[in-house]
């Protein structure tokens, strides 16, 4: 087994989602070093967004290498969700006092992608199961 295959097999990422990982930690530590954080945090946040919108473009896209790119955009998406997550939390900390408000909105940031997909899933699976009567 090559190493690149240990390290995907031992973490669950592949090398250079490993490497963009640290990375972003080494960006993060210099803006809070340097005092720019919050624009960087800012930058990050808005460098997710306009993944997940080309994401979301390329895989309805009719060319299937454009849908190959929007696959890897997809597994960076859902690789960097968590960290974005945060970063968006801690923003939104700076801006909001209320600590109800915050807890809500870490709750919609990371919970929320998970129910939409459980209730879409849920969704498909019906609408199988309603072919397969329709169909017998």
């Amino acid at each position: 087994m090559k190493w690149q295959q240990r390290i995907r097999v031992a973490t669950g990422l592949s090398c250079w989602q490993i490497m963009l990982h640290l990375a972003v930690v080494a960006v993060l530590v210099l803006a809070w070093t340097s005092g720019a954080l919050v624009r960087v945090g800012l930058g990050l946040s808005v460098l997710y967004g306009v993944t997940v919108l080309l994401m979301l473009f390329l895989q309805r896209h009719h060319e299937q290498r454009w849908r190959e790119v929007a696959d890897v955009l997809e597994e960076l998406t859902t690789t960097w969700y968590f960290g974005a997550a945060m970063i968006v939390l801690w923003l939104l900390s700076r801006v909001l006092q209320n600590n109800i408000l915050l807890a809500l909105a870490g709750l919609a940031i990371l919970a929320g992608p998970a129910v939409v997909s459980l209730l879409t899933r849920e969704k498909k699976l019906r609408d199988i199961a309603s072919k397969h009567r329709v169909g017998h």
